[in-house]
């Protein structure tokens, strides 16, 4: 199945369409379905709200972000010896990268990224001036959810802190420690 998650301003207006009452926000939709199936894999680019196209893509299309673009290891920037510490291909950490590399985000933006540190993994959002405050708190929890599902079946239960009890990361400016687990 492909899914999508939908964003929008208007809670109450999405409550009313689909025929709920609560008095809980309604912050996300996840649309759910069978993509059409073609020869050539399209890709919408998304560089800016006034800069989009479409390519085409023959055979399979790589991560919307690589791992080697979104982890780092000790220090923001750092991919030197990476792979030995997450393992390759088969490891479950790689596994659980591969997973958070490949969800959703608002605008396909992926503001976001992690840093294994001092026996830690910590998210990161990294600054981006087309995700409002909400879409980046969803695009963030569902990294963290992506994540999660993939290590949680290795290292069990996650234990995330988060805001002042995620600990502290000399971070490039703009650069926002999210939440913090140990493995």
């Amino acid at each position: 199945l492909d899914s999508c998650w939908l964003t929008f301003t208007d809670s109450d207006a999405i409550k009313e369409a689909i025929g709920i009452i609560t008095d809980l926000e309604v912050v996300a939709l996840a649309a759910f379905g069978y993509g059409v199936k073609t020869t050539k894999r399209l890709r919408l680019n998304i560089r800016s709200m006034s800069n989009i196209d479409i390519s085409a893509k023959r055979r399979y299309v790589e991560p919307k972000r690589s791992i080697y673009d979104m982890v780092f290891l000790n220090e923001w920037g750092n991919t030197h010896k990476l792979d030995d510490h997450i393992g390759f291909f088969d490891s479950m950490l790689w596994e659980a990268f591969h997973a958070a590399s490949l969800s959703p985000s608002y605008l396909n933006r992926q503001a976001y990224g992690f840093m294994i540190h001092d026996g830690k993994i910590s998210l990161v959002r990294r600054p981006d001036e087309f995700t409002t405050e909400l879409d980046g708190q969803l695009s963030l929890g569902i990294v963290l959810l992506h994540f999660s599902v993939v290590a949680s079946q290795w290292a069990g239960n996650l234990q995330w802190r988060f805001g002042k009890e995620a600990g502290n990361l000399p971070l490039p400016e703009g650069h926002e420690l999210i939440a913090s687990c140990v493995l």
